[in-house]
């Protein structure tokens, strides 16, 4: 018997303590429920989730988790429009897509759309093989052309490359001349 009272302890404690909310913000709106009917229909989780009427945004802070099929947004706070699927993030923010892994202090996407933008002192994109980073970094998933400019360093197979701007085509895994 004591064994059953302190796995339901235990239990209720985990229920209570998970680090993602159940995506309803206190004002009664469901953020899962409006981005399905959205075309993209990402789901979200995040630790807070918060509804604003007089903008029509949701704003999300702690563990911020954006999925798509295709791709995967992680960062610590977030705003997104679950008509639009506008997302502006914060916080240092990562985007994983198969074996790329992108990171930026913070970025801007059109979640149904096909290019995202990012900002910071540490944009860049890496995966087995390459690693290229810079001051500013846009992707258009659609193409698979990563632009990169500010100071850009790649490194490619053990090969470095510097420039002040630099587009590479992930698809055909080199530099666009």
């Amino acid at each position: 018997m004591p064994i059953r009272l302190l796995t339901l302890i235990m239990l209720c404690f985990l229920l209570v303590s998970s680090p993602f909310v159940y995506a309803e913000s206190s004002s009664g709106h469901n953020i899962n429920a409006d981005m399905a009917k959205s075309k993209a229909r990402p789901t979200v989780s995040a630790e807070n989730v918060n509804y604003h009427e007089d903008t029509g945004l949701y704003t999300l802070a702690g563990n911020v988790r954006i999925k798509l099929p295709e791709r995967t947004f992680l960062t610590q706070t977030a705003k997104i429009n679950p008509v639009s699927l506008l997302l502006w993030t914060d916080g240092g923010s990562e985007i994983i897509e198969g074996e790329l892994h992108f990171t930026c202090d913070a970025l801007y996407a059109e979640l149904s759309g096909n290019t995202v933008w990012c900002f910071g002192t540490r944009c860049g994109v890496e995966r087995p093989g390459l690693v290229i980073h810079g001051d500013n970094m846009q992707y258009n998933w659609n193409s698979h052309i990563v632009t990169f400019d500010g100071h850009v360093l790649c490194v490619q197979k053990g090969k470095s490359t510097t420039a002040s701007h630099l587009e590479f085509d992930l698809d055909k895994n080199d530099i666009v001349r």
